[in-house]
């Protein structure tokens, strides 16, 4: 039988550099690659409390797209359409 090599037990990807990433290093990446994905922004994070009478307006708006909306589909929807019919037009 062939011995088999013995191997370090360790578990996941190798480090890129000379060393591990930390945790806050992997979350720094992380949150960059979701920012800046080759160089172009793709979104921003966002945590707001809404009181009640927008909740209760996100609610109704949620009911109005219907069953499998997500509240950040509403939301991106609400945004968009008040910048572009809303807000006057730049010469």
């Amino acid at each position: 039988m062939t011995e088999i090599a013995e191997q370090p037990n360790r578990r996941g990807r190798k480090p890129e550099g000379d060393r591990p990433m930390t945790s806050a290093e992997r979350v720094a990446a992380s949150r960059a690659r979701r920012l800046y994905p080759d160089k172009g922004y793709s979104g921003k994070q966002l945590s707001v409390m809404l009181n009640g009478r927008a909740h209760m307006a996100l609610d109704d708006l949620m009911a109005h797209h219907g069953e499998g909306t997500i509240q950040r589909e509403v939301i991106e929807a609400a945004i968009i359409f008040y910048a572009a019919y809303c807000i006057p037009e730049r010469d």
